[in-house]
């Protein structure tokens, strides 16, 4: 079909589009009056409307095919240079990557600065096969120099492989890519600042002092969000709000918010350090949304121990800081609140349903029953979840087994779920993430919850909690539940097993009393004492079998100490946790040791255990591996990976902690 005759069908078909739409419209009147003969035509009319757009788009695919088959080289090159002399650059590539023909802006724009004539050479990050496997559906980014472009591809049919198999269209984006660099560098962020221990730093301080600290504080936080060009104001005596963008954001990461160190050397009280949480949002779409990203943030920094920089990068977190031990900001008046709310909650249920996290130790079981002890003060029917092989556990549940007063209190997988009603209360303590219960499906079929736990902050957390008591200050979850059980009020007594239980629990996590040992500690500790506490039992828990003393000894006979003080131990045979974990503790009485790590076999993958006398901070080291625990005692658990090639990755994780 020549030219004139292409003109004279585009024309016929214009003309007999205008006579359908003009006969539509008079059927379309006449059917409005009430003739009703105009039905049938009309839906004829449609129809014919319908073959003629059918038509119409088949004649510019056909045209199109013909075009594209032009610029493949199916007719003569000096006819593609004279339907190309355009100012954007083109060209047609063959299968090999070659280049079949360009136009006059492409060669001027990319040839003369290019080695060779392979539009790989010009483009690396362009591949003509990906190109043919994605059908040319999407664009290709690409950089050259200081420029960006979005290179538009466009498969041929041709099978000749002297002719272009793909044909590219060239877009310089970069004023574009600037436009968006600057729309980046000018969104908002938003960051929460606190001052962790406000309240106990200036308690014993003067009024004189008073005023100097407090304007100490405001003065170092103040300059250092002025010097990055944000926008500050104070909310209440210890906290503030910040507006910046983030570009200035960007410069504040590169320093690592280094506020978190310059609060530290204010000398204001030689007995008393400020330090601060950060809480930042970004990535949001409005400032409404980086605010809640910034309340999240706050939330997390405070809930991992303070002392440190959370940022919520649209829902993503990252961590600065927090190389120091978690602030203790518990009071009793917040005790004896959660106590009351938690008899609350329990009088309003049916009955009571406690979870500890899996593997669980005698904190996870020990404040299992104090709750229980609880509950059933309340008269309500309660159950324990249990599944643990340790030793030390075993013993523990065999004494309140044979000397509880509630028969039938602990329950397996199996059994528990004929316990859930629409009004079960499940507990669930010692551990805040859904992943690590002891069974997460409970979580969706418990319509009441209550969280109860120790453990710094993770990003993983169980939702929809009508209670939370989350104490990172705290040294156990069976501290926090003595402290429940001290003030729930009716004249509540524990029992001797009871409280040795409890107290065994305190005993485990502060390593008898070393780690994490505040005076709330030994409030809680003398309060069982009272109770009866049975201290040789106790000591009896601990006691380890031949077998895994020998396992101990030769974790500690392959330990090896850098000159950073960090002790590694690749065990030669698989522990158990509790083994792992006791031979890390061991390793701290290392003269010059300041961390040990042992790592351990475990099933298909690895298990890491650290440990610390609080100058380094294993928790941020293990968070590098998956894990998590506390800044003195945390661990990891590896999948499909050797005892080898998890000491690998711990040293690189220890590298990274150190280069910060």
């Amino acid at each position: 079909m020549n030219k004139n005759n292409n003109k004279l069908f585009s024309s016929m078909l214009h003309s007999t589009a205008l006579i359908y739409v003009l006969g539509v419209l008079v059927f379309t009147v006449l059917l409005m009056e009430g003739y009703n003969f105009a039905a049938p035509v009309l839906l004829v009319i449609s129809a014919l409307m319908l073959l003629h757009l059918f038509y119409e788009r088949r004649g510019r695919v056909i045209k199109i095919e013909r075009y594209l088959g032009k610029l493949s080289g199916e007719e003569a090159e000096s006819s593609n240079r004279i339907s190309f002399n355009i100012p954007e650059p083109m060209a047609g590539v063959r299968v090999d990557g070659s280049l079949a023909w360009y136009n006059k802006a492409f060669g001027d724009s990319f040839l003369p600065r290019s080695a060779g004539s392979g539009i790989g050479e010009i483009f690396p990050e362009l591949r003509v096969e990906g190109i043919i496997a994605d059908k040319g559906v999407h664009p290709v980014s690409a950089v050259k120099g200081q420029m960006n472009y979005r290179i538009h591809p466009t498969l041929t049919k041709t099978t000749d492989p002297d002719k272009a198999a793909v044909i590219l269209y060239i877009e310089d984006v970069s004023e574009v890519g600037l436009l968006r660099s600057a729309a980046r560098a000018a969104r908002p962020v938003v960051m929460s600042i606190t001052v962790d221990n406000y309240d106990e730093t200036i308690a014993d301080a003067g009024e004189n002092e008073q005023l100097e600290l407090t304007a100490s504080i405001d003065r170092v936080i103040i300059s250092w969000v002025n010097n990055a060009g944000g926008l500050i104001r104070k909310l209440e005596k210890d906290r503030y709000i910040c507006v910046l963008s983030n570009a200035a954001f960007e410069a504040i990461l590169a320093d690592k918010f280094s506020v978190l160190k310059d609060i530290k050397n204010i000398t204001v009280l030689a007995a008393a350090t400020p330090t601060l949480s950060i809480g930042v949002g970004a990535g949001g779409k409005t400032l409404a949304e980086c605010d809640n990203f910034a309340r999240a943030a706050l939330d997390m920094a405070l809930g991992r121990g303070g002392d440190q920089a959370a940022v919520c990068d649209a829902g993503k977190f990252s961590y600065y800081g927090g190389t120091t031990k978690e602030v203790e900001k518990r009071t009793r008046v917040k005790a004896r609140v959660m106590a009351q709310s938690l008899k609350e909650h329990m009088l309003s249920a049916e009955n009571v349903v406690i979870m500890g996290h899996k593997s669980a130790d005698i904190d996870a079981v020990g404040s299992a029953i104090g709750l229980a002890c609880a509950a059933a003060h309340l008269e309500r029917d309660v159950k324990i979840l249990f599944n643990s092989e340790d030793a030390a556990v075993r013993a523990v549940v065999d004494l309140i087994t044979k000397n509880h007063y509630h028969d039938g209190l602990f329950v397996s997988r199996e059994s528990v779920k004929d316990y859930i009603t629409s009004r079960t209360l499940l507990i669930i303590c010692d551990t805040h993430r859904p992943e690590l219960t002891e069974m997460p499906e409970l979580l969706d079929m418990a319509s009441r919850k209550v969280l109860l736990d120790h453990h710094r902050r993770s990003e993983s957390y169980i939702e929809g909690c009508n209670l939370v008591y989350h104490e990172p200050g705290a040294s156990s979850t069976c501290e926090m539940v003595t402290e429940i059980l001290m003030y729930m009020d009716g004249g509540l007594s524990l029992s001797t097993v009871d409280a040795t239980a409890l107290y065994a629990g305190i005993v485990l996590d502060t390593k008898n009393f070393v780690f994490k040992t505040g005076s709330r500690t030994f409030e809680a500790a003398a309060y069982l004492r009272n109770a009866g506490v049975d201290t040789i039992k106790v000591k009896q828990f601990f006691r380890e079998s031949p077998e895994a003393h020998r396992i101990k000894r030769d974790i500690m006979d392959q330990a090896e100490i850098d000159k950073r003080g960090i002790c590694i131990s690749q065990a030669s045979m698989e522990a158990p946790p509790a083994v792992i974990a006791q031979a890390a503790d061991e390793m701290l009485d290392i003269d010059c040791v300041k961390a040990s790590f042992v790592i351990s076999k475990d099933g298909e993958g690895a298990r890491i255990s650290g440990r610390s006398l609080g100058e380094i901070n294993v928790q941020l080291i293990c968070e590098r591996l998956g894990g998590g625990g506390h800044a003195m005692v945390s661990a990891a658990q590896l999948k499909n990976i050797s005892v080898r090639d998890a000491a690998r990755r711990l040293s690189n994780a220890i590298s990274e902690y150190f280069d910060e």
